[in-house]
């Protein structure tokens, strides 16, 4: 299903109302409404039709000048100073042809990733995100926050190019920050428009972008390949503006229509994983691990051999905070511990980690603040 131009309810009464005045035609807006969703009115989609009207270059072309730092796009990267600086042009690259797959696609959602800036308050990271909408199709962007239970969000998904989540990923509840990563992949989305009378199904038009004051707002590992965070030193903001976005998505679009691989691999998907580690909110099971245990090395021989069960009932005697297996199997992998198999008096082998229990424990003296 196409998008049909934006009429507004303003519009339809302006024109009911120079009907009577000038045309002495008596109607009602209702009436209008029903010939305007009408084969009288064809259906266009002008997000397409954007992309469709954009000149075409050649994408080895491109491709070379991106390598030489001379493109629109590699202009448009170069604005923004980011702390893993290597990833940042290829990693854009790929969110902005993705941006074209996904427009060109009436049935499925080809940008399963949020480009995410972090860093300092004041950085111009919003502003910076808000330009990735080209000025053609500044009725098609949202900027503010989203909440992914209700309806309304649907409506963005449908209907915009650009969804611009301003500080609030830190703030989503699990429940909010699963379905967020649902609904940044879903080919479709349903909703009923503003005096419309049936449900209907619409394009997943919508690519997710957001800005984060500070860094830490990742809380689930496995979904991390959903988001492309970085961390902003500096923004020549006043440089971008002036970047003509036409020309980006010019270079974009020769790019998806030579082949470009646009999604990650699962190499590059592993890669990301580990980038995001630095995103990572501290949960209370990394923290609480990192201070009592410490990994077996040639100074400290000496180690233990224990599951995930025996470290949460061994923390259990020094804090009465709330921790999770699920947590603190996800913090033992991420802090690198040694899992190992071992079989114990005789029983079926259990995995186990090499870990040393650091003496005295250090919540001793503090575990009336953790309780």
């Amino acid at each position: 299903m196409y998008l049909q131009c934006k009429v507004s309810r303003y519009d339809i009464n302006t024109f009911r109302r120079e009907l009577d005045s000038e045309e002495g035609i008596i109607t009602s807006a209702d009436n209008l409404y029903s010939i305007n969703e009408s084969s009288f009115s064809p259906r266009i989609n002008p997000i397409q039709e954007y992309f469709k009207a954009l000149p075409t270059v050649d994408a080895s072309e491109v491709l070379y000048k991106i390598e030489i730092n001379q493109c629109a796009i590699a202009n448009l990267a170069s604005c923004v100073i980011v702390r893993n600086s290597e990833k940042w042009l290829p990693y854009l690259t790929k969110w902005l042809v993705a941006v074209v797959a996904n427009a060109m696609d009436d049935r499925e959602c080809h940008n399963h990733t949020c480009l995410v800036l972090t860093g300092e308050q004041g950085k111009f990271k919003t502003t910076f995100l808000d330009l990735l909408c080209p000025p053609a199709l500044k009725g098609y962007s949202y900027t503010g926050k989203i909440y992914p239970q209700e309806k309304d969000t649907l409506t963005y998904i449908g209907q915009n190019l650009i969804v611009n989540i301003d500080d609030q990923l830190k703030a989503l509840n699990k429940r909010d920050e699963n379905e967020l990563k649902n609904l940044i992949t879903c080919p479709m989305v349903k909703y009923r428009m503003p005096y419309d009378k049936y449900v209907e199904e619409h394009p997943h038009l919508a690519n997710f972008v957001a800005s984060v004051n500070g860094n830490d707002f990742l809380t689930d590992p496995t979904g991390s390949r959903r988001f492309l965070p970085f961390e902003v030193f500096a923004i020549d903001i006043e440089r971008a503006k002036g970047i003509s976005m036409d020309a980006v998505y010019t270079e974009a679009k020769a790019l998806l229509n030579a082949g470009f691989r646009y999604w990650f691999n699962d190499e590059e998907i592993a890669e990301l994983y580990k980038e995001s580690e630095d995103f990572q909110v501290q949960t209370a099971e990394m923290e609480l691990l990192l201070r009592c245990f410490e990994k077996p090395i040639e100074d400290n021989p000496h180690c233990a051999y224990m599951t995930t069960t025996e470290i949460l009932a061994y923390l259990g005697i020094y804090t009465h905070q709330s921790l999770t297996l699920k947590r603190m199997g996800e913090a033992l992998k991420r802090a690198r511990f040694e899992k190992v198999s071992k079989r114990r008096e005789g029983c079926s082998p259990v995995y186990v980690y090499k870990i040393r229990k650091i003496h005295p424990c250090p919540l001793v003296n503090s575990c009336s603040s953790l309780m």
